[in-house]
């Protein structure tokens, strides 16, 4: 299951798959993404993705300095989080970036508790840093981060009084799962945490407050500080399955449950690669397994990935540089991923968002609805007083950069076979059943548009299809 794939005459390298691939490494593709896909092949793309441009990490210094300006902009993290959305877009890496995401939600800190948007901002830069490196370093770092510590309460970790937060979160969240420790071995490992504190700026350690008795955790006894126990925990063969399978779920599939059998060569590869995240993501994305209907759309998609895969399919600013229009306002994006369950900085409590399922609900599937209408009529952009109004009457066209119909006239599509196979082609590469098909091309059909009116009836196509 997990050997290079490599296309064949009976399964090539094609729309299908390069958008596939683009979905679970990037956030989705532009037009112009599949394009460059299909002609540099399977195996360039997977490359870029995973590495990223040649320059991409230059880029990082210009993207910090930007973040740090935003963080002060507003104390409840609005602008951050616009930010974060412009660096999912446009950092030249988005694998990096949806690892930074990932480690947010696998580490998650609210900046409803934590109150200091220069914090999480810190906190976003070090999961950005570590994203595809090696787990280790980006557990010890995350054990000393300042955002984490406020999180979870470590300043009133003291000798002869130890709260146990972070310990219990270190084994159930971070590194090994529920089933795996004691809660023993949380009581003596939270006793390795005392005096790990902060200023509020960064890592304190108060000797005064620490207790340097021996402990036993997880089966080793020592006078272990808290960079012992994390090595202690990284050291258990749990830990690589831990991380493979929530890894797996995250970027591979969530249904059904994978067996411990299809997981075994993941984690042994990933144990000996000292927890190397660049090299497991190559062994999961570059597989016969990725590549095959047991992964292909067997995720729901959180709204980060849905909004961002939709504006990339529709919005011509990322194929053309050149295109003349008001920009996106990416602090907009971040109402509507509100209204969708997810809150970039603020994820629920210590367990992130679920995801799966949980995603869709009655007001969620709403909201995604109506960031689809938005999308297509090119209203996405507009302040939300006026955006209710252009939706509803559809008396103007979209800017072309954000009109689904455009695609029409590059492909020359007029019969209704031909627009939804465009449509489909943009928005659903893959494509879908029959009987969705059918009554789709019945649904442009009517009435037999033609001109202005078939353009407005493929934009409706193309919501339909969002949703």
């Amino acid at each position: 299951a997990w050997k290079p794939w490599a296309p064949t005459a009976s399964q090539p390298w094609d729309r299908k798959w390069a958008a596939h691939l683009f979905r679970r490494a990037a956030f989705g593709a532009t037009a112009a993404d599949l394009a460059r896909a299909l002609d540099a092949g399977h195996a360039a793309t997977l490359d870029l993705l995973l590495d990223g441009p040649p320059k991409a990490a230059d880029l990082i210094p210009t993207f910090n300095d930007v973040g740090r300006v935003a963080a002060t902009r507003d104390g409840e993290g609005h602008a951050l989080r616009g930010w974060w959305l412009y660096c999912m877009l446009h950092g030249g890496h988005p694998l990096r970036e949806k690892l930074a995401l990932f480690w947010h939600n696998h580490f998650a800190t609210s900046i409803n508790k934590v109150r200091d948007p220069g914090l999480m901002f810190r906190q976003n830069a070090l999961f950005r840093e570590h994203a595809l490196g090696k787990f280790g370093p980006l557990l010890h770092a995350v054990t000393r981060d300042p955002a984490m510590l406020l999180w979870l309460d470590s300043n009133s970790n003291v000798k002869g009084k130890a709260n146990e937060n972070y310990a219990r979160e270190l084994m159930e969240l971070f590194s090994l799962g529920v089933g795996n420790y004691t809660e023993a071995d949380v009581r003596e490992a939270a006793r390795a945490f005392t005096g790990w504190h902060t200023d509020g700026q960064g890592f304190k350690f108060n000797p005064g407050q620490h207790d340097s008795g021996e402990k036993t955790v997880l089966g080793k006894t020592g006078p272990w500080d808290g960079a012992a126990v994390v090595d202690i925990a990284l050291a258990r063969p749990a830990c690589a399955r831990f991380l493979v399978r929530k890894l797996y779920t995250h970027f591979v599939s969530e249904v059904p449950p994978p067996e411990e059998a299809l997981l075994d060569p993941l984690c042994d590869a990933f144990r000996k690669s000292e927890y190397d995240i660049h090299s497991l993501m190559r062994m999961m994305l570059g597989s016969r397994h990725f590549f095959s209907e047991h992964a292909f759309r067997k995720r729901v998609k959180s709204p980060v990935e849905y909004v961002l895969g939709a504006v990339l399919a529709t919005y011509r600013r990322y194929d053309e540089a050149d295109a003349h229009f008001r920009p996106l306002a990416h602090g907009q994006l971040v109402r509507w991923l509100s209204g969708m369950g997810q809150v970039l900085f603020a994820p629920p409590n210590v367990k992130g968002w679920p995801g799966g399922r949980v995603w869709l609900n009655t007001a969620t599937v709403l909201e995604r609805n109506n960031f689809a209408a938005a999308l297509v009529s090119g209203a996405v952009w507009l302040p939300p007083a006026e955006q209710q109004a252009f939706v509803v009457t559809g008396d103007l066209p979209p800017p072309k950069a954000l009109d689904p119909a455009r695609a029409l006239e590059e492909e020359k599509a007029t019969k209704p076979a031909d627009v939804v196979r465009v449509l489909l082609d943009r928005y659903a590469p893959g494509g879908v059943r029959d009987d969705a098909r059918a009554k789709l091309e019945a649904f442009v059909a009517d009435d037999e548009p033609t001109g202005l009116q078939l353009a407005r009836r493929a934009r409706e196509a193309a919501h339909a299809i969002l949703t």
